[in-house]
């Protein structure tokens, strides 16, 4: 179970890197909802990149590194 990340000589919060997996699973999920244009039925397309990434992240953190 990781308590923190290194690299080199800097630490870094394990919530950083599921904050980066979270992003790049939101960015495959919005490309295949544009794709499949499911985005138009999408009224505020920022503030559901926020709520996906959210999601995202708390999926991560629960269910693949369990901190």
């Amino acid at each position: 179970m990781p308590h923190e990340l290194a690299w080199g000589d800097v630490y870094f919060s394990p919530l950083l890197l599921v904050v980066c997996m979270a992003i790049i699973a939101t960015w495959i999920t919005v490309i295949i909802m544009n794709k499949t244009k499911l985005a138009r039925f999408v009224a505020f397309p920022s503030l559901t990149f926020l709520a996906i990434v959210v999601t995202y992240v708390v999926a991560i953190d629960h269910f693949i590194l369990r901190f």
